[in-house]
């Protein structure tokens, strides 16, 4: 006991919970667009926080955006933020693309012109902008680039990365009809699933905007585009949930011990394999994953309703059906039916840990190990701890009902069997009703409000879709960047087409060698000489611009990764790329696709361009484990059924512990399609343990027609421990229903999932194990 009490206090004080939904994401089925879906979310793209601030005008505005910037430079889970162009950004801009601005002079080497006419026009526009707001600057480039080559480059840049956002008074500010916003970006040190981290985050954001407020004195409104708010409110919910289920199914537990025992003792006795079942199972995820997930303490904290079967069972044999050598000897009479039940149990669950989904594993092995060390415990540390039996007057009372209702049931088997029969009808026609939800959305719901005003915030930016983006995926990093050059070139003719409105690129910042190399050597060796005959026709001296004849007679080298990857560039183009365990990947993201089914089909006629659509992928892997799962439960039903066949040898027991089972399970889907309830993957995951539950219940029905020597059945007609077995089962089941209900009243739609379905499959079951059992015993 003091080992079980150390372990279950090591894993408490030592657990890390996570709430990461990205655990229900699929490890291996479609392994590289789930490795690059889950890539996607610990990427620097999911970091990012959008920040805008509405004011009375576009001066206010932008007075706001740079003086929240300021307040959140230094906050520390901020890792940059920028509110407007900055010196840094500007100074790397030129130290990165000016020695390597030949081989950016255009996106294609198609569209390389230097013929006289062309170069004509660009001098004229150098020799108008040199008395311009530039002049300056141009001054001190224009010996080294006669033809803008830099500016017209860091223009396009702007245009590409930054969208509708204008400058104002030095700070991003953008314009909707009547609406002036102030728009402040900055990334987190920390995944936004990281919850103490976002935490922070979201309260130094808080507090710096409140100083905003106070310095600008004018009416400001601030909004949000984060995951990190996201992951709170879910961690918020499911921690909660979690809180909730605990406190009251416990509770539940403890008050129907209380009041049907009397005796603190035999009360904090019973719930000693419970405690040991939840922190085995509990340290059995925290060793074998490091974390254990939010859902899956949820769903292990509800393990309560299950390991009280065995403790009831116990419980209620000894004091209402008392042996002679005391509650060891009910132990050891109750030995083969708790032994089978359990082993039903993790027979129907353990398969469960060989899935793709990691969230599942861990419901999986918790339960399994949970039950299994709450059975033995029930069965060799509990029993001599046990006072003698003394029944309280209410036990007593209720064993009598049950031994009533019994022998009235007994004698009305046709009426028992409409029960099964009115089961299998529901099953049958509620299936025909029943709707899949396989999307992993339904299993953590998103305030709409604050779905809302992502929205919001994110057309006011750039509105990208962000769940539905382009990749570009090589071996090597420089490989996935000749694929997004071509990807550019074929979404650059969508925008010109009118088909797409537009589109987010790395191209822009980084093209891949092979086409600054293109670029470069379409820049003919006439070049330099057209060059200085339209010099000297615009009235410039040619010999001022010997620095740009150097230039085009030099080696060139080109752009590389490396040189964007320790200034703030590596901001902008982080969130592009993202390293894959066997190459790498470049996303691009789309704004209005008139279709984007057919831009995706065009897109991956490009080699190694995929299309991902997150929605639709999640759909696809989620129906295709539900499916997985159904027939995973086939089987095991099957492996049940012949577990329960060897330890029976008869048809008839056989059948009484297995189909109540079967038809709990079955009415539970019929009665979700009636009542027009979608039912998801954690439906049928819960469905698993109704039914090794459901077997449970036929199981110790079966059992308690053994004798107590074990061999023979009872006297023809005689009832034998059948009050007591029910007892347990009314006992197990309430308790159960407790727990799983409070489930059922849950914010989370996974926590009502495995609320709904569990509660009403152990209601049936305990509804049907009787019946069946009466009707099929000799």
């Amino acid at each position: 006991m003091a080992i079980v009490v150390a372990v279950g206090s090591w894993t408490a004080a030592t657990m890390r919970v996570e709430t990461e939904i990205t655990e229900f994401l699929p490890a291996e089925d479609d392994r590289e667009l789930a490795q690059l879906v889950a890539a996607v979310t610990q990427s620097d793209l999911t970091r990012t926080v959008t920040l805008t601030v509405q004011a009375e005008d576009l001066a206010t505005a932008a007075r706001a955006a740079a003086t929240l910037g300021a307040e959140l430079e230094g906050a520390s889970e901020v890792a940059w933020v920028r509110w407007g162009p900055d010196e840094d950004l500007e100074r790397a801009f030129y130290e990165a693309y000016f020695p390597r601005r030949l081989g950016l002079l255009a996106d294609r080497p198609e569209d390389v012109d230097l013929s006289a006419e062309a170069l004509r026009v660009r001098l004229d526009r150098l020799r108008t902008e040199l008395g311009g707001p530039t002049g300056p600057f141009l001054r001190r480039i224009a010996p080294e680039d006669p033809w803008m080559v830099f500016i017209d480059y860091v223009e396009r840049l702007r245009t590409a990365l930054e969208g509708e956002l204008e400058v104002r008074d030095g700070a991003f500010v953008s314009q909707q009809g009547d609406d002036a916003f102030g728009v402040v970006l900055l990334a987190s040190n920390h995944s936004p699933f990281d919850g103490a981290a976002s935490r922070t985050l979201l309260s130094e954001i808080d507090a710096a905007f409140a100083a905003t407020e106070a310095a600008i004195d004018a009416p400001l409104t601030l909004e949000r585009a984060t995951v990190h708010r996201i992951a709170v409110q879910s961690e918020k919910t499911i921690k909660a949930d979690i809180q909730r289920v605990s406190i009251f199914g416990s509770l539940a537990v403890l008050l129907l011990l209380l009041v049907v025992f009397r005796d603190l003792r035999t009360l904090l006795l019973a719930g000693f394999p419970l405690f040991g079942g939840v922190a085995a199972g509990a340290t059995a995820v925290h060793v074998g994953f490091g974390s254990i997930h939010g859902l899956t303490l949820a769903f292990g904290a509800t393990l309560v309703g299950v390991a009280l079967d065995y403790v009831a069972h116990l419980l209620n044999h000894h004091y209402l059906a008392p042996n002679p050598d005391g509650a060891v000897g009910t132990a050891r009479h109750l030995r083969p039916g708790l032994l089978l039940g359990a082993g039903t149990t993790v027979a129907g669950l353990i398969g469960l840990a060989w899935t793709s989904f990691p969230g599942i594993r861990q419901m999986a092995i918790f339960t399994s190990v949970g039950v299994v060390v709450a059975v033995l415990l029930t069965l060799y540390v509990l029993p001599p701890l046990l006072p003698a039996a003394k029944t309280t007057p209410l036990h007593a009372r209720i064993g009598r009902w049950c031994a009533a209702f019994l022998e009235r049931a007994a004698a009305h088997r046709g009426v028992l069997l409409a029960l099964p029969l009115i089961a299998i009808a529901i099953a049958i026609s509620g299936s025909f009703r029943l709707e899949w939800q396989d999307d992993i959305r339904a299993l953590n719901p998103t305030d709409p409000a604050l779905l809302a005003e992502d929205a919001r915030v994110r057309g006011r930016v750039a509105n990208l879709d962000l769940g539905r983006f382009l990749v570009a995926r090589g071996d090597t990093f420089e490989e996935a960047l000749e694929r997004n050059d071509a990807l550019h070139d074929l979404l650059s003719e969508e925008v010109r087409a009118g088909r797409l409105e537009r589109f987010r690129s790395l191209h822009a910042l980084l093209p891949s060698v092979a086409r600054q190399r293109a670029v470069r050597g379409a820049i003919d060796e006439g070049a330099w000489a057209r060059t200085e005959t339209v010099l000297g026709q615009a009235g410039f001296v040619p010999t001022m611009f010997e620095p740009f004849r150097a230039t085009l007679q030099a080696e060139f080298e080109p752009l590389r990764w490396e040189d964007l990857q320790d200034g703030p560039l590596a901001r902008l183009a982080s969130m592009h790329r993202v390293p894959l365990e066997d190459g790498v990947a470049v996303l691009t993201f789309l704004r209005g696709a008139d279709d984007a089914d057919a831009l995706a089909e065009r897109a991956e006629s490009i080699d190694g361009v995929r299309s991902v659509d997150q929605g639709a992928l999640m759909q696809r892997a989620y129906k295709g484990f539900r499916t997985r799962t159904l027939e995973l439960m086939v089987v095991g039903l099957f492996i049940v059924l012949l577990i329960v066949l060897l330890r029976y040898r008869r048809l008839r027991p056989a059948l009484a512990a297995y189909l109540p089972a079967l038809c709990a399970a079955g009415a539970t889907l019929g009665l979700l399609g009636w009542f027009g309830i979608p039912a998801n993957l954690l439906h049928v995951v819960t469905l698993l343990l109704v039914l090794s539950m459901g077997v449970d219940y036929g199981v110790f029905m079966v059992e308690s027609d053994r004798g107590r020597t074990d061999g023979a059945a009872g006297e023809e007609g005689a009832i034998g421990d059948g009050p007591a077995t029910v007892v347990s089962l009314l006992m197990a089941c309430l308790s159960t229903v407790a727990s799983f209900g409070i489930l059922a009243m849950s914010e989370s739609g996974a926590l009502q999932a495995l609320g709904l379905t569990a509660a009403i499959g152990v209601a049936l079951s305990l509804i049907l194990a009787p019946a069946a059992w009466l009707i099929l015993r000799r």
